[in-house]
């Protein structure tokens, strides 16, 4: 079977015979490398049930390669239906949008968001995942949330720094949260009068699903883990406590959303909801039973959905 490192970027052929379960071998990538009193520690494993493969030593995650090629080709098809559709000539302040080709040029699970993901998830959940949220990554293994409105333009995309071990985001590193448009914008590839303009993370998602309900959660993490555990329902995310808004909420006009806050903005977010209701006329109910859930610790460490859920995965 020809393996594909998401970590060195490399192929690899290793024999795993047929079977259920966990299989465990020396790993491709590094045992070779170790001691010699080492080199036949059996530190690669792979489920055969989620098809993905983990060296305990290397810190390596490995998908079958062809199943990767597969998830690239897939998610360029989605890509290549992003065209801006619907658009309202009348809005009295222009929408500024991202050319494509950069969500393209990024697209992928190389990511040590990515990598967790491959942990955790299956191959379908993965390819769903990917299809549907178009996850992005960066030369320093940084996740790309790409943020597109019902209208399939690109607003931006938000850069994030995460564990890939435990899927928590790394904070105070070198690498903090960043934007594609401030990026560019320092790079001359976009005007300085360029302005972003928020939308929701998962928006163009509205279009794709019209029949479902929706989600809504403060952070893109939450949303896309979520969506695995709810594929009824549409996950989206404002991307922050404070970016609950009437302006990104005008997209959930006729729709039923459920919306979800971290456990430490539970009561926040309910008064804003109701403000929000009143104003634009949403049906947005507040879901205040999350607390209920967790333990004191939990509470502490300022939990959300996504990690109630993972509770028994990490």
């Amino acid at each position: 079977m020809e393996l594909y490192n998401t970590s060195d970027k490399n192929k690899y052929e290793v024999n795993i015979p047929s079977g259920t379960g966990e299989y465990y071998s020396t790993c491709p990538a590094c045992s070779h490398n170790r001691k010699p009193i080492n080199q036949k520690k059996r530190c690669f494993s792979w489920n055969r049930t989620k098809e993905v493969g983990h060296c305990y030593h290397c810190g390596s995650s490995f998908v079958e390669f062809k199943e990767f090629e597969e998830l690239k080709a897939n998610s360029e098809k989605q890509i290549n239906n992003l065209t801006p559709t619907h658009i309202n000539n009348s809005t009295p302040k222009p929408i500024n949008s991202i050319d494509q080709k950069y969500l393209i040029d990024s697209l992928g699970l190389d990511s040590n968001f990515g990598n967790f993901l491959i942990s955790v998830f299956k191959f379908d959940e993965i390819k769903q995942i990917l299809d549907d949220y178009l996850l992005g990554m960066t030369k320093d293994g940084s996740v790309i949330y790409w943020y597109i409105d019902k209208e399939n333009r690109i607003r931006s995309g938000k850069i994030m720094q995460y564990d890939p071990q435990t899927g928590k985001r790394v904070k105070n590193t070198s690498a903090p949260i960043s934007w594609v448009h401030t990026l560019l914008k320092k790079q001359g590839k976009l005007d300085n009068d360029w302005e972003f303009s928020r939308c929701l993370f998962g928006e163009h998602l509205l279009e794709k699903y019209p029949q479902k309900d929706v989600m809504l959660f403060e952070g893109e993490k939450t949303a896309v883990i979520c969506s695995m555990y709810f594929p009824e329902n549409i996950c989206l995310a404002t991307g922050g406590s404070e970016m609950l808004s009437k302006s990104v909420c005008e997209a959930l006009i006729a729709r039923k959303v459920l919306v979800i806050a971290d456990c430490d903005k539970v009561i926040e977010w309910k008064q804003k909801t109701m403000e929000i209701n009143h104003s634009l006329g949403l049906n947005l109910k507040p879901y205040d039973k999350l607390n209920q859930l967790l333990t004191d610790e939990q509470k502490e460490m300022k939990w959300d959905l996504a990690d109630y859920f993972l509770k028994g995965t990490i």
